[in-house]
């Protein structure tokens, strides 16, 4: 366990180096929320219902920050069963959604480089894509198996739209002809981002670019753009862990 804190201690140093030289300042997300939907861990307090270290974008939304903040934090988050996992974030409030969103990827950039984790990718797609499915009597089962990446489900879900849902759920591209999407890739200029067009984030307060970060040992965070109070924003979160993991995974092949 000490060798385990003492190599997180040294990652979320490093991360914090990154942060602060990419001009964000650290935040400290509340440890709870009010709410009755909210998904986590709930108790009841004064017959309140509150959620224990819920999803941390939803935690910062109770603040105010003023516009164009950058900001970031290094977190911990619990899941209904309270189970914990160590987050590190960093979300721009106010700006439009383009010089936002290449902001916080080169940050994701700089921060994955600067700790010599190299091989990862990021795939980049837009929230609304999907929007027009919506009113289908199947949105509900599609929807679940956009969010699994799940083709074989896709396949068996008996509406018209189907092979078209999975052509653009299979299109990954250079060039989507999406204006946004491909001022975004131009902007950021690294070959590890890529455009997915199958790209889908929860929860569902997105409303724009979306982007999920991936190495060899699968799944390291993700984000995209959302609004805050009427404000544009757009945010990451990564989980700790699994940069630890492919932290000691470059170690050990670099003995």
């Amino acid at each position: 366990m000490k060798i385990l804190d003492r190599k997180l201690g040294e990652i979320a140093r490093r991360v914090r180096e990154s942060f602060y030289s990419s001009g964000f300042y650290e935040v400290f997300p509340a440890s709870f929320i009010k709410s009755n939907d909210t998904e986590g861990f709930r108790f009841i307090h004064r017959n309140e219902v509150f959620v224990l270290e819920p999803d941390i974008t939803l935690r910062l939304m109770e603040k105010q920050f003023p516009p164009d903040s950058s900001i970031f934090y290094v977190s911990q988050q619990s899941d209904r069963n309270l189970a914990e996992s160590l987050k590190t974030g960093g979300e721009i409030i106010g700006g439009d959604s383009l010089g936002s969103t290449v902001k916080i990827l080169k940050t994701i950039i700089k921060i994955l480089d600067g700790l010599g984790l190299g091989n990862y990718s990021i795939d980049m797609g837009v929230s609304s894509i999907f929007d027009k499915y919506k009113s289908s009597s199947h949105w509900t089962d599609i929807k679940k198996a956009l969010k699994s990446r799940d083709f074989q489900a896709l396949n068996k879900i008996d509406s018209e739209d189907r092979s078209e849902i999975i052509k653009i759920m299979g299109t990954r591209t250079r060039n989507s002809g999406i204006e946004i999407l491909d001022q975004i890739l131009e902007s950021v200029n690294d070959p590890r981002v890529i455009i997915d067009l199958g790209t889908v984030r929860q929860p569902d307060y997105y409303n724009g670019p979306v982007f999920e970060i991936y190495n060899s040992i699968g799944f390291i965070g993700g984000g995209g753009s959302y609004s805050i109070r009427g404000i544009n924003a757009c945010g990451f979160t990564m989980d700790l862990m699994a940069v630890y993991r492919m932290y000691t995974e470059n170690m050990e092949a670099g003995k």
